[in-house]
């Protein structure tokens, strides 16, 4: 069982060895990548726990002038046209995690809900259900961070009902402090403050909440990293058992094509930019120096593989699945 510290995990330590995901890694073809995705799901191991990758859609941005700062559009299409993606839309895709140990189960984020992109909500229509997963078989819920597509598959659209009364929903103590204080929701941006007000309606007033501290163990064989800039109190989670291990690293870096091939490139989203550029360079440094396996929130389905050195950049392997 893996002991690492979030100054030992973000400080290099080339003599590590990290397994990831058995098998050989190499590209998808696209339509082996459009049977995943139709279908929903994918399974993986690391050592003994069973990993699970829900697919739930992709948000088609068409916002090429801002979605990088003073990146122009010209730039951004050419990063995808690069990588092989459309141009017609910034294609931000979604997929949480399933993680089995300890004879629980326990998701990392929730998805969506079918409440940002008419494109998206898939996991709320069936792929959690397609993966032999309901509500009522949900232990524990560990969030990485309060954004929208990562809680709003928590509450029901209308009425704000837990979709998981069962589980314990578990945030990191500074990101959960951070959104539920009206001091604080006043000096956002006005286009922030709907989100705050929802997540002050909803997350104090369940009675199976609760806040995690990082750098400690949450669950068996999962430990909260701090990875901090994208939002907060953001936190990645480091899973391993045995040799091998995997980091899953939420919206620390998103959309590969854009911002892993270009890590001085900074998301528009990102709330300390600075912090956020800095977290995602050493998250490569360490995956490429310990072989670590990476799963992102927004990498594209299947969404777990390496990163490789290309050229100047970056380039994510993902897994075959």
């Amino acid at each position: 069982m893996s002991n690492t510290t979030r100054r030992e995990f973000l400080a290099s330590s080339a003599g590590a060895a990290a397994l990831g995901l058995t098998g050989q890694l190499a590209f998808l073809p696209s339509a082996q990548a459009a049977d995943v995705r139709e279908k929903g799901h994918y399974s993986y191991k690391v050592g003994d726990i069973e990993v699970i990758s829900i697919y739930d859609g992709v948000w088609q941005n068409d916002n090429f002038g801002g979605f990088a700062v003073d990146v122009t559009e010209d730039k951004v299409k050419g990063a995808l046209t690069k990588a092989g993606l459309t141009t017609d839309y910034i294609p931000i895709e979604f997929a949480f995690t399933v993680i089995k140990t300890g004879g629980k189960t326990i998701l990392l984020d929730a998805g969506t809900g079918g409440q940002l992109a008419p494109t998206a909500g898939l996991a709320a229509k069936g792929g959690l259900e397609a993966a032999g997963i309901t509500p009522d078989k949900v232990d524990s819920i560990l969030v990485s961070h309060m954004h929208p597509d990562h809680i709003f598959g928590l509450m029901e659209k209308d009425t704000n009902a837990q979709v998981f009364p069962n589980a314990e929903i578990m945030v990191g103590e500074t990101e959960y402090n951070f959104w539920t204080d009206p001091a604080k929701t006043a000096q956002l941006p006005e286009g922030r403050q709907g989100l705050a007000n929802r997540i002050q309606a909803t997350f104090p007033n369940w009675d199976n909440v609760s806040q995690f501290s990082s750098d400690t163990e949450i669950a068996p064989g999962i430990r909260a990293i701090d990875s901090f800039g994208h939002s907060p109190g953001h936190v990645s989670f480091h899973i391993s058992s045995g040799d091998e291990q995997l980091l899953l690293i939420g919206d620390a870096i998103i959309v590969p094509a854009l911002f892993l091939a270009n890590l001085d490139w900074q998301l528009a989203f990102d709330g300390d930019k600075n912090q956020a550029t800095a977290t995602r360079q050493a998250i490569v440094d360490q995956a490429i120096a310990d072989n670590m396996t990476i799963g992102g929130y927004h990498f594209g389905f299947p969404n777990a593989g390496k990163i490789e050195k290309d050229g100047d950049g970056h380039v994510f392997v993902p897994a075959k699945v």
